[in-house]
């Protein structure tokens, strides 16, 4: 086992086990089939599938799967908890009924199955399992499962690891600008995992969030996106969109309203102060006290979303005439 621990954190593909990986296991276990999936519980989606070379590419599943794979206690997708052994809450004669019946299990003629979990069930998860034709797993099968699992996760979270980068390279790729990207990548949990300084910006200043934390907002549009999928938030004539770029990737982005609301009288103070006047200057251009043209300046930065003069003219210079 140490062994094969050695050789599968050496692998970098985009799953944590590959098909070799799976074939070195049902030797080590003993049995016919060992097969490797990967889960979004929220989206309800299979986002990866591996098997061992005993089970053919055409047997590999859809990849969308029925409701009932996901929820009810008659489910299909057997690997409810952490850790289960089949032979522990069924009978053989029990098994044997369920072989012959069931149409995954006679066609594979299972008897026994064996599997782990890992990751949390609530978001993502993984989930190796294995299956046996002849004989029963045995206690030294349980504790070679056991022994297994933290490694397992271990590799789970650094394959995810990988796909999160991927994904950013693919995003910044795709796009191009020259301009800083405000990125966030989350962890398998749907947390925050790391984001650049743009995006910590754009979080504490739209919704509060300094610590580290995913807001709630974010969370639950999350949890129904695809990818693609994007999120907006409007205020003070700014827009903030938030992009899913892919299971663990966010790119964050804010513009100028197309129309921020501007008085005509606003715009015309504005235009003077990017000519460089004073307020009291400006109020003898217009013939107004200069108390009027703060009240203008006060009531143009609200709009705009700015605090001051200098961040006031940038945000008109693109703002259409």
């Amino acid at each position: 086992m140490l062994a094969f621990v050695a050789d599968a954190h050496d692998a970098d593909g985009p799953e944590a086990l590959t098909r070799e990986l799976l074939d070195r296991l049902t030797e080590l276990f003993g049995c016919e089939y060992a097969t490797y999936e990967t889960h979004d519980w929220p989206r309800r989606v299979v986002t990866g599938y591996v098997t061992c070379s005993n089970e053919g590419a055409a047997d590999d599943p859809p990849q969308q799967y029925p409701e009932s794979y996901w929820v009810g206690s008659n489910s299909p997708h057997w690997m409810h908890g952490a850790f289960r052994k089949l032979s522990d809450v069924c009978s053989r004669r029990e098994r044997e009924r369920s072989r012959d019946t069931k149409e995954w299990n006679a066609e594979f003629r299972i008897v026994d199955k064996l599997g782990f979990r890992v990751g949390d069930r609530r978001t993502r998860s993984g989930l190796l399992h294995f299956d046996s034709q002849r004989r029963d797993f045995d206690e030294r099968d349980r504790e070679l499962a056991l022994a297994l699992r933290p490694h397992v996760e271990a590799l789970w979270r650094k394959a995810a690891s990988r796909r999160r980068l991927g994904e950013l390279l693919a995003e910044l790729e795709r796009d191009g600008e020259p301009t800083p990207h405000a990125v966030v990548l989350l962890d398998p949990g749907g947390q925050i995992d790391q984001a650049t300084a743009g995006a910590q910006r754009l979080l504490a200043e739209w919704f509060g969030v300094r610590d580290g934390r995913l807001p709630s907002e974010l969370r639950d549009w999350l949890a129904l996106a695809r990818h693609g999928d994007r999120y907006t938030q409007r205020r003070n004539g700014s827009i903030l969109t938030v992009e899913s770029a892919g299971d663990s990737t966010l790119t964050l982005r804010t513009r100028t309203s197309v129309d921020a609301g501007l008085t005509p009288r606003e715009r015309e103070v504005l235009a003077l102060v990017a000519e460089g006047l004073s307020n009291t200057e400006i109020a003898g251009r217009m013939w107004v006290a200069p108390s009027t043209v703060a009240k203008h300046l006060e009531q143009a930065y609200r709009k705009l979303g700015v605090r001051s003069r200098t961040a006031a003219v940038a945000r008109l210079a693109k703002l259409p005439d």
